[in-house]
């Protein structure tokens, strides 16, 4: 785990930090101007949790009104347990969160959102092709992943977690991202890529 500085625009920062305890302090350092460290996986972890608040599932895949979140995370143990950590005894959108972890041949369908971490980075095509079509909010960490399919692709930028982001795959899998996830993205793609 490295430390990184994190930066965020005001808004989507407040949402992160309250998304996890953990990254409390945060909010506070950022709001007196210092520089904020957390780990990559923390800061990961809470933007995961954080992104069910600016995408819409179409209603069709939530089998009951209160059926919850279910997240799958492969190849990162750390971002799960800290996601695990973050979701527990929280609602989204009067909604639970599930946290899975996924190992190689899992089945994906019953989920709404995949995070492909790190470890997966060999077997990344195999992680999407079965997200692929479905309304899955495929998340990943690979440089070249919003090429391969994935919706949301984490980067570090002067160590600095940041994401882009694929209006296509996101309209392809049939979720709905809200534009304010775009103007804290460090790229939107539109159009074939």
């Amino acid at each position: 785990m490295r430390p990184l500085r994190i930066l965020f625009s005001s808004a989507f920062l407040a949402g992160v930090c309250l998304a996890g305890a953990g990254l409390g302090a945060a909010a506070g350092a950022a709001a007196a101007g210092a520089p904020i460290v957390a780990s990559e996986e923390k800061v990961e972890a809470a933007y995961l949790h954080k992104f069910l608040n600016y995408a819409e599932w179409p209603p069709a895949v939530f089998p009951q009104a209160d059926s919850p979140y279910v997240i799958g995370v492969a190849g990162d143990d750390t971002v799960a347990d800290e996601l695990a950590r973050i979701a527990a005894g929280r609602s989204v959108n009067n909604r639970g969160v599930v946290v899975k972890r996924l190992l190689p041949g899992d089945a994906v369908n019953q989920l709404h959102m995949l995070f492909v971490g790190r470890g997966e980075r060999g077997r990344l095509a195999q992680w999407l092709r079965p997200a692929k079509g479905r309304a899955i909010l495929t998340v990943t960490a690979f440089d070249g992943a919003l090429d391969q399919g994935a919706i949301i692709n984490f980067r570090t930028v002067d160590d600095r977690v940041r994401f882009e982001v694929s209006v296509d795959a996101a309209e392809q899998s049939g979720i709905h991202l809200n534009s304010r996830l775009f103007s804290v993205a460090t790229n939107v793609v539109k159009g074939n890529h």
